[in-house]
């Protein structure tokens, strides 16, 4: 996990939870309640991410493994239900889901601040010897359907196109990449 060593320390879970914006309205509103009783996808998605960093904080943060079991296994309920595998400790804070379906990340991976993801993306190894994973850096927007494979960077600010297969490190930031095999297409 990439919080600083004195944010550690005076980390609530509470406030650790927050950080990704995933905040569960009042019990007193009405969007809760019907958000509750239709179970939409939305609701899904941000309990995912929810378990996911109340994983992260009992396992990085405060030590406690009866709890981080506790949120491991109703994360991976979840996930098995939305079509994510996302390991605890991949990402920095402000994770966005847009949306559910087949999203796939290597443990290995180290993901940025402010990563947007889209419905069946695949972060990950290219399947060799040694298995080198992607480091992707802050406020990157993966597209539907896009691959980012290899022992490959991404600068800041990139986003990815649709069904694109990025095998390649992306140095320049802010721009757009796009294609099989991916290629930069401008800012």
């Amino acid at each position: 996990m990439n919080i600083s060593r004195v944010s550690r320390q005076r980390t609530t879970l509470k406030k650790y939870m927050s950080i990704d914006g995933y905040k569960m309205p009042s019990v007193f509103s009405k969007k809760y309640w019907v958000e509750r009783y239709l179970k939409t996808d939305q609701y899904y998605v941000r309990a995912f991410v929810r378990c996911l960093r109340a994983e992260e904080y009992f396992t990085f943060i405060k030590s406690n493994e009866w709890m981080k079991y506790y949120y491991q296994r109703k994360k991976n309920r979840l996930g098995s239900r939305l079509g994510f595998f996302i390991p605890a400790g991949c990402f920095d804070t402000g994770l966005k889901i847009e949306h559910y379906g087949s999203i796939i990340v290597n443990p290995k991976s180290r993901i940025g601040k402010n990563c947007t993801l889209h419905g069946n993306c695949c972060i990950g190894s290219k399947g060799c010897y040694p298995d080198d994973s992607p480091v992707i850096g802050d406020n990157v927007d993966i597209g539907q359907n896009a691959q980012v494979l290899g022992g490959i960077a991404i600068a800041d600010g990139v986003k990815i196109g649709a069904g694109a297969v990025v095998t390649k490190s992306v140095m320049e930031e802010n721009v757009t990449v796009v294609g099989v095999p991916a290629k930069v297409i401008g800012k």
